[in-house]
């Protein structure tokens, strides 16, 4: 009997060769193996409810084809179920994907979804939402919240929306409680990771384990623009932690006390936070098919 198996594809994602993807899938698939199907999601939240779908008709796996917001969403309905997270990564950043090693082209995803090997990593939620890669707040959320407003996307516009704020945005003064222990922090960027890198393999976390029970919590201080260069360049050898404005900890659960609204961001999803939020890592809670 064929496993049945669901490629949710999400159009607003990074995809260039989107209208291809279905033909690809179609092309690439064992179908001595899967049943499979293809659907594109309509609105945000789309792929948290077909995959709900899919986990109570017990199919063997959802398959996210997106970024790291997608595959959160799919995250939503599989974790903690015996129903496995495949991923086509087609993002503009993909850390979830490129941390656990799976291969960036298409037809090359589908032949580790074919192979159909599994392994179970920890997530973070963040109040009752499942986090599978990184949460912030701080410059990145601020910048992921605006970045959605405009109308026309792209790294074009990315970058010249940090080059406007970074000069005039203020660091986020927080009160957190870490495993029982009270701490102040001070954060131009302040990052909550499961995986290792925001994407493009800018290790925000060069030492996250998904499979340590912990979420590393990640601080750079602010810094003048001049010392940017010398910190994306330890940003991208993974060598973050050897500079002086970077700190980080671990802790299996921290809650967060703002004394007002937060911008943030989910796996790169914006977000306004206006009250207390728990962060915990919720230990071999998801199944994701692997090279």
């Amino acid at each position: 009997m064929k496993k049945k198996i669901r490629f949710i594809i999400n159009p607003r994602s990074g995809v260039h060769n989107g209208g291809e993807l279905p033909g690809i899938i179609e092309n690439t698939i064992d179908k001595n193996i899967f049943d499979a199907e293809v659907i594109h999601t309509q609105y945000a939240g789309h792929g948290t409810e077909l995959s709900a779908d899919a986990v109570e008709k017990n199919y063997f796996a959802v398959v996210a084809v997106g970024g790291d917001g997608s595959v959160q969403e799919i995250a939503q309905a599989t974790a903690g179920t015996k129903t496995l997270l495949g991923i086509i990564p087609k993002g503009s950043g993909n850390g979830f994907a490129r941390h656990l090693h799976i291969p960036m082209n298409a037809n090359a995803a589908i032949g580790v979804i074919n192979r159909s090997n599994f392994i179970t990593v920890d997530t973070i939620k963040v109040n009752a939402r499942i986090c599978v890669n990184v949460f912030g707040i701080g410059f990145d959320g601020h910048i992921a919240n605006l970045f959605s407003t405009m109308p026309k996307r792209g790294y074009a516009t990315y970058a010249k929306l940090v080059l406007s704020r970074f000069s005039t945005f203020k660091p986020v003064d927080l009160q957190l409680t870490a495993d029982g222990n009270r701490r102040t922090v001070k954060s131009f960027l302040l990052t909550f990771a499961n995986g290792s890198q925001f994407g493009n393999n800018a290790a925000i976390a060069p030492y996250a384990d998904m499979h340590d029970g912990m979420v590393d919590v990640c601080s750079i201080q602010k810094f003048p623009f001049a010392a940017a260069p010398a910190l994306i360049y330890l940003l991208m050898k993974k060598q973050l932690d050897r500079s002086r404005y970077y700190s980080m900890f671990r802790a299996k659960e921290i809650i967060i006390h703002p004394t007002h609204a937060l911008e943030a961001h989910l796996d790169g999803e914006p977000a306004i936070l206006n009250s207390e939020v728990r962060v915990e890592a919720v230990p071999n809670s998801l199944t994701v098919i692997v090279p």
